[in-house]
């Protein structure tokens, strides 16, 4: 009889065991992640007191162009210190809201870069969702409370650009 409740109590810890990891599995996989990250190095650059020139250079813009689960996104003239080496795109999504932080890997150097940044986004959210972008530190940490960017997206609709 102590075997039979073991066995059962060790069955019955599988079975909750490998349930809640194939829900964890679904989870992590169902999340929007990113691949295909590239930038294009420094396009052009300016002496960071330049004020005059670095206004001129700081129009950018964000574009999401949407294919079924597939987002393709690009930033276009990103405001980066010239020392930037890589840009960093994560993305964090929960209840309906998809958050994308960009940041620079370095940030010591006295001139600023114009930089391009292109992704992919995969398991994107087939109904609509808030999308909000951030601009972090080095260290990828960001203001919750100050995105450069927050609205409504609806895939459907095929693309959004919007001035960053």
């Amino acid at each position: 009889m102590k075997h039979l409740t073991i066995q059962l109590i060790v069955i019955t810890l599988t079975s909750i065991a490998s349930s809640s990891c194939s829900s964890m599995e679904d989870a992590v996989i169902q999340n929007p992640y990113i691949s295909n990250l590239a930038n294009t190095g420094c396009i052009s650059h300016w002496d960071s007191v330049n004020t005059e020139s670095r206004s001129e250079v700081r129009k950018g813009s964000f574009e999401m162009f949407f294919d079924g689960q597939t987002a393709e996104c690009r930033f276009i003239s990103l405001d980066y210190p010239c020392d930037f080496w890589k840009v960093n795109v994560r993305t964090i999504y929960s209840t309906g809201t998809l958050m994308i932080i960009e940041y620079s890997t370095f940030d010591e150097a006295a001139c600023r870069c114009k930089v391009d940044a292109s992704f992919t986004i995969e398991n994107i959210p087939q109904n609509e969702f808030v999308l909000k972008i951030y601009h972090g530190d080095t260290n990828g940490n960001y203001n919750k409370t100050t995105p450069k960017y927050e609205g409504r997206i609806n895939p459907a609709e095929g693309k959004i650009m919007i001035p960053y």
